[in-house]
């Protein structure tokens, strides 16, 4: 039975296609509509169409469950022939190994019990391992096999050579065994760790499969993608610890992994959206935890702040593909909205006393003490919640395009678990919410920097390359977290982010600012090249963000012609050295040399085809992390804004750019290498590129702060809910609430069953314990250890344990959940109580997964572990 979203876009592709072709002419010549035409859309039909049919589906899909959304998204994509997939399970080990390094983080486990709610239950997964992928490009390994293979035979050394379009290289193949393994010939590639995005409730490595591809054959490398798992049922942290793991797992391969050991120097992280969100978080992780870091990070527009601080967010709905209530609404179901405080508290104390007369710790086998303990500080006053409008007037700039109001800061972590946020309007009018916002974390900790990364520190991190497009709703926090990176003094970090994450006390002394190239492109809407890479902008972003890779990696950059119409490369760039930092060959050394050459002298001669001469004084140099020496000077009018660089001099280079044609000097465009070298020919080391890209590719220096919306919040507006924000989110639910008032009853209706058969079951499985034995099992349940985050039933053992609502490890009340408890139940009455979490949570996929491959992709628990 195929998916009801499934049928439900089908139906409206249609007349989607047929209206945007018929208004794409039509608004052009009239415009009397009143719609809001970016230049993109009218230049490019193509571009008009795309736009109209992701926004449109992104607002149907609110119509649908949480369920219904994570099995679309999980649907199996096909990778052309071209394509090398492996399939793979990152191991149990690794993921222990990323849980202890993010108690680490969260500053021990007391503090991690009080801020998340426990050190197990986001420990607890569905499937053994995380699910993830290599994704490369079979022409790329296989002729670096032939030239290392060549290279074996002539008695020299050749690992990393560049890969060139031999017509003569080895065939390719589409057959399934050549997917299946991973091949050693694989391990000289660079690598791309890549988080997808989703609003971390959807998505897979599915639903991206060509973006990824793209990266991969962009950089002629390989890319690990992570299938962590989602938001309702694991919420913060437990995709953040996927994505640990996913990097202890290149750097630290656990016995039998077929890989090697990969150069944390020769990997880039990379995310969009959420998963730009994620690597953050990621970075910040590896950063506190002193763990090493990858050569850099790819940030495709990131989600920056869970409190919609920024006025992008209600300034940029009409040309973003986000819905207008944001992503936050969805069809009620058992998985969303998530039970009430009270129901979850009962729920956990009886599951806790459930666990514990099965396990034989309670002598009499008989009623368990409620577990849930009291609330350790009170709440605070009415008059500390509320913060008026009147606060913010005195600092309020006049630049700030919209009026957001009152704004209320979110319930504290030592609330019991509370959602509750009230806010006084200037009216004196209360507006409350008592229900989690987002489905990724309670309401609590939205402003945790490892959450929103706008209220962290982003110092000390590797270089970053920062995308974001003009039109999309998250475009001002965007910026502001690209320049708080790269500029970290001029925006501090509060108390409030000190005391939930302890390791930003004095975190300023120990690390300095990251190195940032900030490009924002007109008329783009969100996640650009994921969704709308075959534009002309969205070429020149694949461009700009391997050539990026490329220069952090150590791998040459060839700089391409700069044209408009010569939008894909036409020399492929190659690996300098395999090592950090290894002696470049007088050969490799002088092609790149020679082509910087070929670029600054256009303006003398504007003839591409003129040969390029070497420059004279020029010796081949040594190329490791940001160390791409030349002697050439950048182009003329190149603008960037830079900091220190090798020499440790501040150089100041132009700061105006030609918007003339590419036949006429001046005129640079995204993916240039020459934008990482100045003047001296030293490589960029600190400071930050800000650029903007025109819908043609070419680039124009970013306006100063003081005319960015970005910079007309004050700070201590950042972080805390507005009344802007509540109403809408509040218009949003009141609308939902009544579309589907009768799907919310149905949905009580199934819960109350769910929780009933899990009554009835756990009677029968009490009864049949109560039967004499052996006394063996009391020896094994001995043997437990319930500090083990690793075994699934641990959390339910300690008090200090507090799932949110939303988890599912807590839950009885949706399918998932009874499924979950059954077998448990089955574990425990084979004897076999010693059984991990981890192979309990494999034996029930096995179990539901002996059907057809197509019939596990659309399965609900196989979705939300993804």
């Amino acid at each position: 039975m195929s998916n009801p979203l499934t049928r439900h876009a089908g139906f409206r592709l249609g007349p989607i296609v047929l209206g945007t072709l018929v208004r794409h002419y039509f608004d052009r010549l009239t415009k009397k509509n009143g719609k809001v035409l970016t230049q993109l859309m009218q230049d490019e039909l193509l571009y008009d169409e795309a736009f109209n049919i992701v926004k449109r589906f992104l607002e149907l899909s609110t119509y649908h469950s949480v369920e219904q959304l994570q099995a679309f998204a999980n649907n199996r994509t096909p990778s052309p022939p071209s394509v090398r997939v492996v399939r793979l399970l990152i191991p149990i080990s690794c993921c222990d190994e990323a849980a202890a390094y993010l108690i680490e983080a969260f500053g021990g486990e007391d503090h991690a019990k009080r801020i998340v709610g426990g050190t197990k239950w986001w420990q607890v997964r569905g499937i053994a391992g995380i699910d993830a992928e290599w994704i490369t490009t079979k022409k790329d390994w296989q002729q670096d096999k032939k030239r290392r293979t060549q290279s074996k035979k002539n008695g020299t050394t050749c690992p990393s050579a560049p890969p060139t379009n031999d017509a003569t290289a080895s065939p390719q193949t589409s057959s399934p065994e050549a997917n299946s393994t991973y091949h050693s010939d694989m391990d000289e590639l660079r690598c791309i760790l890549y988080a997808h995005g989703g609003g971390y409730f959807f998505g897979s490595v599915d639903q991206e499969r060509y973006s990824i591809q793209r990266h991969a054959r962009k950089i002629n490398g390989r890319v690990l993608a992570v299938n962590y798992r989602l938001a309702p049922q694991y919420p913060f942290p437990c995709a953040l610890q996927d994505i640990l793991a996913a990097f202890l797992y290149l750097i630290r391969p656990p016995p039998g992994a077929a890989h090697q050991p990969v150069n944390p120097a020769h990997i880039v992280v990379m995310g969009d959206s959420a998963g730009g969100n994620l690597i953050l978080a990621l970075l910040q992780v590896l950063r506190d935890t002193k763990l090493p870091m990858p050569a850099g990070g790819v940030l495709i527009s990131p989600w920056c702040d869970f409190t919609h601080s920024f006025p992008s967010v209600h300034t940029n709905t009409d040309t973003d593909i986000i819905p207008p209530y944001g992503l936050s609404l969805q069809k009620p179901s058992p998985l969303w909205p998530p039970p009430s405080d009270e129901v979850t508290r009962i729920a956990r104390s009886k599951l806790r006393r459930r666990i514990r007369q099965l396990i034989l710790l309670n002598a009499d086998g008989g009623k368990a003490e409620d577990c849930v303990s009291p609330v350790d500080s009170s709440r605070r006053s009415m008059s500390e919640s509320i913060a008026s409008l009147d606060e913010h007037d005195e600092d309020k700039p006049s630049g700030m395009p919209v009026d957001v109001g009152t704004t209320a800061p979110l319930p504290s972590v030592d609330e019991g678990g509370s959602q509750t946020i009230r806010l006084h309007t200037k009216s004196g009018e209360i507006l409350t919410i008592d229900s989690q916002i987002h489905l990724y974390t309670p309401n609590s900790l939205l402003e945790h920097p490892l959450v929103s990364p706008a209220l962290s520190y982003l110092g000390g991190l590797p270089p970053l390359i920062v995308i974001a497009g003009d039109k999309e709703v998250l475009r001002d926090e965007i910026i502001y977290c690209a320049h708080k990176a790269a500029e970290p003094s001029q925006f501090p970090v509060n108390d409030a982010a000190r005391k939930i994450y302890p390791p930003l006390v004095g975190i300023e002394s120990r690390h300095q600012p990251t190195p940032v190239h900030l490009q924002v492109y007109d008329d783009a809407p969100h996640v650009l090249p994921v969704y709308f890479g075959f534009t002309t902008p969205g070429k020149f972003c694949y461009r700009a963000i391997a050539n990026f890779i490329k220069h952090v990696t150590g791998m040459t950059t060839s700089i391409q012609p700069s044209s408009p119409d010569s939008v894909t490369s036409t020399s492929q760039p190659g690996l300098l050295t395999s090592e950090y930092e290894e002696r470049v060959e007088d050969a490799s050394n002088l092609q790149f040399l020679n082509a910087l050459s070929a670029n600054d002298g256009a303006s003398a001669s504007p003839d591409p085809t003129r040969s390029p001469m070497r420059p004279s004084g020029i010796r081949p140099s040594r190329v490791g992390f940001f160390r791409v020496k030349s002697s050439q000077a950048l182009p003329s009018g190149l603008s960037t804004s830079v900091g220190k660089l090798k020499s440790g001099k501040r150089v100041s280079l132009p700061e105006t750019r030609s918007t003339s044609q590419a036949s006429q000097p001046g005129v640079h465009y995204a993916g240039e290498a020459s934008v990482y070298c100045n003047q001296a020919g030293q490589s960029w080391k600190e400071g930050i590129i800000r650029e903007r890209v025109s819908t043609r590719g070419e680039i124009r220096p970013l306006e100063p702060k003081e005319q960015l919306d970005a910079f007309s919040v004050p700070s201590s507006m950042i972080g805390v809910l507005s009344e802007r924000t509540l109403r809408r989110y509040m218009d949003g639910k009141a609308l939902f609430d009544n579309r589907f008032r009768k799907d919310m009853a149905a949905t009580e209706k199934l819960r109350r069953r769910n929780t009933d058969l899990a009554k009835k079951e756990f009677s029968k499985v009490i009864l049949h314990l109560r039967e004499p034995r052996d006394g063996k099992d009391k020896v094994k349940a001995s043997t437990l250890d319930p500090s083990n985050g690793s075994w699934g039933w641990a959390w339910a053992l300690d008090e200090d344990e507090k799932p949110p609502p939303s988890s599912i490890v807590s839950r009885r009340d949706t399918d998932e959940a009874l499924r979950l408890a059954r077998v448990a139940d089955q574990a425990f009455l084979q004897n076999d109580v010693c059984l991990s979490g981890n192979n309990l949570w494999t034996t029930f996929m096995n179990l539901i997964s002996s059907g057809s491959e197509t019939n596990r992709s659309h399965s609900v628990w196989e979705t939300g572990t993804r």
